[in-house]
């Protein structure tokens, strides 16, 4: 497998021939107001019957995307879902034109159905997987139609396809490049069957969300051929140019108005999986004119571990909050790279060489998420976008992925979507962040009822809700993330894991003096007396994550660990417990309004601790009635004793770049404290 360096580079759209540029001009008075409207409907209703078909329980939550794309594979517009997918997306396209259009053996004909995973060419990481199908009229290729979507299976070392003890990407399963699975809009059986086979852990499941994606994307391109048949193929064309156009200049006039200069912020992560180890991600932004330069220099080399990931992830990622953030009110289109250049060097955690473990990329790449926001958020704050400035989510990740023979005689490998998509998000400069919004890169999703979950797969929830203190502080708090207890129920055994990546150091932060949110353990009880108590109708089992740890009312081992943990077999009764990111701060926490912490206080979204400890408001605990003159007096001698506390700038890099962390926590950081490579990895 060669790495096609040329297909990353040809994320930014081809510039538009003087054909198109015609077609464009053509588009009368409010043909693109009520017909971009229209594609985005057609996305729309290509993506319900993707969540509708399909089973996973990712494709269920909505975290998906149908999207069309020109004949190069431009992205025009997409329905989210997550916005990861429409990135990458192209690339699997750019490939087929490159290396199959005039290839005899292949070809590229109308009613050819291609599919592929292979995150060289188009996933974020194994898990995804794309349906791709060619739009004709009249014999005249005019674009693709595309339906993604995170696969919880791919036959890996171990279930789910996200491997925590993954060393290479021989231990990832199923890695299609794009290749025709059907002709004459029929999937091939034999094609399904194959897959089938390298998915084995949850076939069924496989071969009904491949043809749920080809049904999604079959229905756009049919919606697609019968605007055609309306408006003319001239049109269309020219529809679709002027959509990525007006991302071009929409991006360019905000990147416009914001500060030019250098902006830079670093994060780090504390796992590559299998083992712990401190990485840093060193996020660069250089912005002059209507231009920005993203360089990730000075970035942890690639690891020995499945948490690596490649260039064009690393776009995507950013891709993520651009999208989502500042440029959140404007098309979705490919326009947004003419006017955004990314580098990282060859060999960093965020652009592997090919033969790199990259199942977890996914986890990695949040880190370009939270540098990239930091920096931004400084770029744009003294202008008109300075409403979007905020902290960020965090990236503790919080999937839990269960296997085994389900209740039903069912093999099933999944992963939850509930814990996924209750993230907290973060504070923005005049607002708190919403708690257990959704994923940080599918803010769609929607978190699965519980009573469906344990109908259809063996656990038995002890808790499903938001967690008290979980959350950045600050002058407007970050959003509360949730938590998720479940015990193997309905089967004698299941099988669990997890994944993340900070479980000992925050890998996002607030920003202009909040707080990051907390880190948390994966916690686990073994051997318990819970279906002794659940047989006597005991009230008193626990309902939540302080219950459950500080009382001790259920019997068992208890465990504290990373919160990544690898697959491992849990008997009836046994719990496994994991809580979910939460939103950084904004702005410093003295300067909160006590009023809305006696708010937090009667939801239970703090404790009363954090209230006085944090906060420094004083307040009666019987009938919560705020003490200004005594809150006012404990700010001030806080303010007064962060000033003791305090070191002269010189006096703080002299002392701070004496430290150097221990060899133990280095050992994959790179050259201290460069982050430079300074290890051969040889995978097999």
């Amino acid at each position: 497998m060669v790495l096609d360096i040329d297909l990353v580079k040809q994320l930014v759209p081809e510039p538009p021939s003087e054909q198109v540029e015609a077609a464009m001009k053509k588009l009368g008075p409010g043909d693109y107001e009520i017909y971009s409207e229209k594609l985005n409907l057609i996305c729309m209703e290509g993506r319900e019957v993707l969540t509708r078909i399909g089973v996973s329980g990712m494709i269920h939550s909505g975290d998906v995307i149908v999207g069309i794309y020109t004949k190069a594979g431009d992205l025009v517009t997409a329905s989210l879902g997550t916005f990861l997918h429409i990135v990458t997306g192209q690339i699997p396209m750019k490939y087929i034109m490159k290396y199959f259009e005039n290839d005899p053996t292949v070809g590229i004909k109308e009613g050819d159905i291609f599919y592929g995973n292979e995150a060289i060419y188009g996933g974020i990481h194994n898990c995804d997987q794309f349906a791709i199908i060619p739009v004709f009229y009249e014999g005249q290729h005019i674009a693709w139609a595309v339906s993604a979507a995170h696969q919880p299976e791919t036959g890996a070392c171990e279930p789910g396809g996200m491997p925590v003890t993954a060393r290479s990407r021989y231990d990832e399963g199923m890695k299609l490049t794009p290749i025709k699975v059907g002709e004459n809009y029929q999937i091939k059986n034999d094609m399904l069957e194959m897959m089938a086979n390298m998915c084995a852990r949850a076939p069924r499941m496989q071969v009904i969300d491949v043809k749920a994606r080809a049904t999604a994307a079959d229905r756009v391109r049919i919606r697609l051929q019968e605007l055609a048949k309306e408006k003319g193929t001239e049109f269309l064309v020219g529809l679709f140019a002027k959509m990525i156009k007006q991302t071009e200049d929409g991006v360019k006039a905000k990147i416009r108005d914001w500060n030019d200069g250098t902006y830079r912020h670093v994060t780090f992560f504390d796992t590559i999986g299998w083992d712990e180890g401190l990485i840093r991600v060193h996020t660069t932004v250089k912005k002059k004119g209507d231009r920005i330069f993203i360089d990730f220099t000075g970035t942890s080399p690639e690891t020995e571990g499945s948490w690596n990931g490649f260039l064009h992830t690393a776009i995507a990622y950013s891709s993520v909050f651009l999208f989502g953030y500042p440029f959140h009110d404007l098309p979705v289109s490919s326009g947004i790279f003419r006017a955004i250049e990314w580098y990282a060097p060859r060999g960093c955690v965020l652009n592997a060489n090919v033969d790199a473990a990259i199942s977890n990329t996914v986890i990695t790449c949040q880190n370009v998420w939270q540098g990239l926001a930091v920096c931004t958020s400084k770029m744009m704050f003294d202008s008109k976008d300075r409403e979007l400035v905020g902290g960020m989510t965090g990236s503790a990740e919080s999937g839990i992925i269960p296997s085994g023979v389900d209740q039903w005689g069912v093999p099933i490998s999944d992963l939850m979507g509930y814990p996924l998509n209750t993230w907290g998000f973060g504070a923005r400069l005049d607002k708190d962040g919403i708690d257990c919004a959704g994923f940080q890169t599918c803010p769609w999703g929607k978190g699965a009822d519980v009573e469906d979950v344990e109908t259809e797969q063996p656990h038995l929830f002890l808790s499903q809700k938001s967690v008290k203190d979980m959350c950045g502080h600050g002058k407007f708090r970050g959003g509360l993330s949730c938590e998720t207890t479940l015990a193997v129920y309905a089967v004698p055994r299941f099988t669990y894991n997890s994944d993340g990546i900070e479980s000992k150091i925050p890998s996002h932060g607030g920003v202009f003096g909040g707080y990051p949110g907390p880190v948390h353990p994966g916690i686990e009880i073994q051997n318990t007396n819970l279906m002794e108590l659940l047989e006597k109708g005991d009230k008193r089992i626990p309902t939540n994550i302080h219950e459950l740890v500080s009382e001790r009312r259920i019997k068992g081992k208890y465990i504290f660990e990373h919160n990544v943990r690898r697959t491992r077999v849990y008997v009836r009764g046994d719990i496994f417990h994991q809580t979910n990111s939460c939103g950084g701060g904004y702005g410093d926490v003295l300067e909160r309004d006590p009023e809305l912490i006696i708010k937090d206080l009667k939801n239970q979204a703090i404790s009363d601790w954090t209230a006085r400890n944090i906060y420094f408001v004083d307040y009666d605990r019987d009938t919560l009635q705020v003490n200004y003159e005594k809150t006012k007096e404990l700010r001030e001698k806080e303010r007064k004793n962060r000033i003791k506390r305090a070191k002269k700038y010189n006096e703080f890099v002299k002392t701070w770049s004496r430290k150097k962390p221990g060899p133990k926590i280095l050992k994959y950081y790179g050259s201290w404290p460069n982050g430079e490579p300074n290890r051969e990895i040889v995978r097999s």
